[in-house]
């Protein structure tokens, strides 16, 4: 009889442990937003514009062991306008046969218009959205962010697709930063930092990075170049940048160019017995390889070696000082402000390290 309970009890909790998706949904059911896109209504102020692209997988290249066709016919590019971005989204989904569903989403592109206007309700609309992913990446647009799902790349079939290999691959060589939803999210909540995002420019055809947006109170205040930016990951983030390309002096149109592998950054703060006087230095080690150079110099291999070094650091320390730009100065001088305020706490500012 005891056996017989026993076998009952042990039958109850295999069955409570069987239990289903009670909720679920099928992806079929499913409409997937790849990228957004966020700009404003022209002569509408305070109205967005949000655009979204949706990949339509029965027309994408290798589905269902068919062809598929071109670039126009593999997504669907859909834009609404709202006063909120919820307000936006309810909006789109009343135009589609199936539920909306972000959390394939990759890419965020708001333009620079948007961006200097102040994107805090937009990033709090969706940090309170738990399908959203935070590793995907916030973008800056140079002129309009729905250009940004419009254009057509000519290798690959998905623009967001081409957009996401061009960041990864960047990120992976440590000449773009690899600056996703979550370290906004976190950089905001930290005092002693600023956030910054990637800058891009888009056409019909291609799209380009140019740099980073710099943000200060969640508002774009300007923009590094490339090879600012460069600077900017060397001394932040340890990144190598991009290759460094330097006139050789004393020749006819020679150069000498050094690809950096590791860098090594300190930062010595200086804090004056003088209200309102502080300093912050940065020193930067790189080491790398000299892969091309131009013209012939006649000298020992030794001799030749400190002239490179000399010149490298003549143009590191150029570089690192034009990345002095009046945007940076304006985040950095609020952030000294910071310091001032909280006696005792680590001088932040755009090039403090997390």
């Amino acid at each position: 009889m005891a056996k017989g309970w026993v076998r009952l009890a042990v039958l109850c909790v295999c069955v409570f442990l069987l239990t289903g998706c009670w909720d679920r949904r099928e992806l079929e059911e499913r409409t997937s937003v790849l990228a957004i896109a966020v700009d404003m209504v022209e002569g509408h102020e305070g109205l967005y514009r949000l655009t979204v692209q949706i990949p339509i997988p029965l027309k994408i290249a290798g589905s269902s062991g068919q062809g598929g066709g071109g670039n126009a016919d593999a997504v669907k590019i859909m834009s609404v306008t709202g006063r909120t971005i919820l307000d936006a989204n309810k909006n789109l989904q009343i135009r589609l046969n199936q539920k909306l569903f972000l959390g394939h989403t990759r890419v965020l592109a708001v333009s620079e218009e948007v961006a200097r206007k102040g994107i805090h309700d937009i990033m709090d609309t969706f940090r309170r959205e738990p399908q959203i992913r935070r590793l995907l990446w916030p973008i800056v647009v140079k002129g309009e962010a729905a250009t940004l799902l419009k254009f057509k790349p000519q290798l690959g079939q998905i623009p967001v697709v081409f957009l996401m290999d061009l960041i990864e691959n960047g990120a992976k060589m440590g000449t773009i930063p690899d600056q996703t939803l979550g370290d906004y999210f976190s950089q905001t909540s930290n005092k002693a930092m600023q956030p910054f995002l990637n800058y891009v420019e888009a056409s019909a055809t291609e799209v380009r990075w140019r740099g980073v947006a710099v943000f200060s109170n969640h508002k774009m205040v300007g923009a590094l170049n490339d090879v600012q930016s460069w600077s900017f990951l060397q001394l932040r983030n340890e990144e190598r940048g991009g290759d460094v390309i330097i006139p050789l002096p004393g020749t006819n149109n020679g150069y000498v160019t050094f690809r950096p592998h590791f860098v090594k950054t300190r930062l010595d703060l200086k804090r004056s017995k003088n209200k309102g006087v502080h300093a912050a230095m940065f020193s930067c080690q790189l080491e790398g390889d000299i892969v091309e150079v131009t013209a012939v110099m006649k000298m020992p291999p030794k001799e030749f070696i400190r002239q490179m070094q000399r010149l490298i650091k003549k143009e590191m320390d150029r570089r690192a000082k034009k990345a002095d730009s009046p945007a940076a100065k304006r985040v950095q001088q609020r952030r000294i402000e910071a310091w001032t305020r909280a006696p005792g706490a680590p001088l932040p500012g755009l090039l403090a390290k997390a």
